[in-house]
């Protein structure tokens, strides 16, 4: 079995609880890639995986930017969680990791007229210096920003989804390894981002119309679902699994993925 059946192993995985959040519609609005998205696809297309290897996935330009568009979400669902219970950590994810990923993306946005712009980052950088409710207030704004910035993206399709799915979980678990040592969580910042990106992952798979329906979409929600169980809470519990069992998640959710391919 993956998840040996120890007496800790089953009582943690009882207690674990899965947070889901809904996605926007996306418009049927299209973009051509220009070599400023193949930038971002060179910049957002390398994770490090569990065993501590680089591997680099192939992405096409608008899938890229897409990617980027989801990362800069997973990090704002970080920090609104972060200041909804009034836990530190916000502003490192309205700040370094999100800038990196804007800065990559910036000429894109540009030339999509995209919703999402430098103004927004600024605001967010100031919002949670002054006060966590207007903090709060305009991460909703730049959610909004962001979901507007995907949509003019245009519909995707199936493959489309699922490239952008497993891009999200290989990049989740990759934080999930660098951040866990001896069942602890010894990096925060990085449990808390991969949490956000899988989130997204989920969200991905579970809302999409060219999956539902779908033979196999069921069993591949499943074992989603349980990969983003290792990610109980935005604070994490004392104890969590071990990296090789949460990875050993991930090789099952591509096998799944690959059925519906």
């Amino acid at each position: 079995m993956i998840f040996p059946e120890s007496p800790r192993r089953l009582a943690l995985w009882s207690l674990l609880f899965v947070n889901v959040i809904t996605f926007p519609a996306y418009a049927q609005l299209g973009a051509k890639p220009t070599a400023s998205a193949i930038q971002i696809a060179q910049a957002n297309t390398e994770s490090t995986g569990a065993g501590g290897t680089r591997a680099a996935m192939q992405l096409n330009a608008d899938d890229a930017y897409r990617l980027a568009l989801l990362k800069m979400k997973g990090h704002l669902s970080a920090a609104r969680a972060l200041l909804q219970l009034r836990a530190q950590g916000a502003d490192h994810h309205l700040g370094q990791p999100l800038q990196n990923i804007f800065r990559d993306a910036k000429s894109e946005l540009g030339r999509r007229s995209a919703p999402f712009t430098a103004d927004i980052l600024r605001e967010l950088k100031h919002a949670v210096a002054r006060d966590p409710t207007m903090a709060l207030t305009a991460i909703e704004s730049a959610v909004t920003a962001i979901n507007g910035s995907f949509a003019q993206t245009g519909a995707m399709d199936a493959e489309a989804v699922l490239t952008l799915a497993a891009a999200l979980l290989r990049e989740a678990v990759a934080k999930y390894a660098e951040a866990v040592t001896d069942n602890m969580v010894t990096n925060i910042a990085k449990y808390q981002s991969g949490r956000g990106f899988v989130t997204e992952a989920e969200a991905l798979v579970r809302h999409s119309s060219g999956l539902k329906g779908r033979s196999g979409h069921t069993e591949l929600l499943e074992v989603v679902t349980l990969i983003r169980q290792a990610w109980p809470g935005i604070v994490p519990p004392q104890i969590v699994f071990d990296p090789p069992s949460v990875a050993a998640r991930l090789d099952e959710a591509m096998a799944a993925m690959a059925k519906l391919r």
